[in-house]
């Protein structure tokens, strides 16, 4: 009986020994389950030098609940600074002992090329025999400043012989983002000075005058583009108009030149003619100002500056291009089927022109609106210190006449080349 109860006792034993132990095991288990970590969003991250960066964090699960909420992420992105960032996201187990991380890398890049501002014009014409000394250049980038000292220049002038030379500017910031412009040097022979006595080479008599040539908008026939109404200028005709000019050397006086004709004080080339472009628009913009610039043409652009007169001028500076006012705001119709500035009052259309002087940039020559003017508007002209006044009247400019109801000649849609010749004949 005593071995028999010795049996059982030693059974009981054993079964608490391995309840003990497998509670124990449970409970260690229990203690030290290890969480699962992942990342929301990418691995890697490419982004752009002061882009914004959303952290999108990570997830973790304790079994199946959610303990996102404890996760501790280690380190920070400074998107104003290059570099490599790399985050570090960490969860412990449930007795906060065994960390378990996953990593995400970051990397701020700068792609945006350095800029390049000449000193200068972008096209210099000097006689055969000047000395020529560039003026040099300036360069500024994003992220690394000033960085003039970098710049490479390239090409020579001989001033002995005739011909276009080109300098070359190149600069690379520290991410290696490269950017290239040149300046053209013109060396030719020099002009014999034209005088103030009367010839058959100077346009300073009532029987040729001078044309100031009136376009508006271009559109491209071969991309299927059609021009709305006549102003719209065929991209193809219009650079067919500008190589004439150029091949057959006209000249292209400056304002002050045109002002002193029209005074009587100067006579000037007898194949002389003004470019003007009015308004400003995108396919001026795309589509004519490359054409000046091949052809050398030298062009007036009348802008209206609350449209894109805060930008327009100061990105297409040229010695090609010239801008000067359409007016600020006042390109829009008024009272009686006639423009705004023949509606305005004194002192809100002289605060209009002078806004628009200061935008260009000190112009002194304005474009009428629709060519709607009367006495108030010439008044505010005169005391807002303009000195020219064109209309949309039809003729050429000639010594004597009205400095502030100017004609010009208007090209058309649809101008033959015979019929443009003879325009500007």
């Amino acid at each position: 009986m005593n071995k028999k109860r010795t049996i059982i006792c030693v059974i009981i034993v054993i079964v608490l020994i391995a309840t003990i132990a497998s509670l124990v095991l449970y409970l260690n288990y229990e203690n030290n389950v290890i969480p699962t970590i992942s990342l929301i969003g990418d691995e890697n991250i490419n982004l752009q030098l002061n882009d914004n960066y959303e952290e999108q964090g990570a997830q973790a699960f304790l079994k199946e609940n959610d303990v996102s909420e404890n996760i501790v992420i280690d380190g920070k992105v400074d998107t104003s600074k290059i570099g490599e960032y790399r985050l570090k996201y960490t969860i412990f187990n449930s007795k906060n002992e065994i960390p378990v991380s996953v990593e995400r890398v970051v990397n701020i890049e700068d792609k945006i090329p350095p800029t390049i501002t000449l000193k200068g014009n972008t096209e210099v014409n000097i006689n055969v025999g000047d000395t020529y000394k560039d003026e040099g250049c300036t360069a500024l980038d994003n992220y690394d400043g000033d960085i003039t000292n970098k710049v490479s220049i390239t090409g020579e002038v001989d001033t002995k012989k005739e011909g276009t030379y080109t300098i070359t500017y190149k600069v690379a910031d520290s991410s290696n983002n490269i950017t290239e412009t040149s300046r053209k040097v013109i060396v030719k022979k020099k002009q014999v000075s034209v005088t103030t006595s009367a010839s058959t080479s100077k346009v300073n008599t009532s029987k040729r005058g001078l044309p100031v040539l009136m376009y508006h908008f271009f559109y491209d026939a071969k991309k299927g583009e059609k021009g709305a109404d006549n102003n719209w200028m065929e991209v193809s005709a219009f650079e067919a108009q500008m190589k004439y000019l150029a091949d057959n050397n006209y000249y292209f006086p400056s304002w002050n030149e045109v002002e002193a004709y029209i005074n009587g004080t100067k006579t000037l080339p007898a194949k002389s003619v003004v470019v003007t472009i009015d308004d400003g628009d995108a396919s001026f913009i795309k589509y004519a100002i490359p054409i000046i610039e091949k052809y050398n043409v030298k062009a007036t652009s009348f802008v209206v500056t609350s449209w894109n007169g805060n930008w327009l001028p100061k990105s297409y500076k040229s010695s090609h291009l010239d801008f000067q006012s359409h007016s600020h705001d006042m390109h829009r119709s008024g009272a009686n089927g006639k423009g705004r500035f023949v509606n305005l009052s004194y002192k809100d259309a002289l605060e209009d022109v002078t806004k628009s002087k200061n935008i260009i940039g000190n112009c002194t020559v304005f474009c009428y609106p629709f060519g709607h003017y009367n006495d108030n508007a010439i008044k505010v002209l005169k005391d807002g210190g303009y000195k020219l006044a064109f209309t949309t009247k039809s003729g050429r400019v000639y010594p004597g006449q009205n400095k502030f109801a100017l004609p010009r000649v208007r090209m058309s849609k649809g101008i033959s080349m015979s019929a443009f010749k003879e325009a500007v004949k």
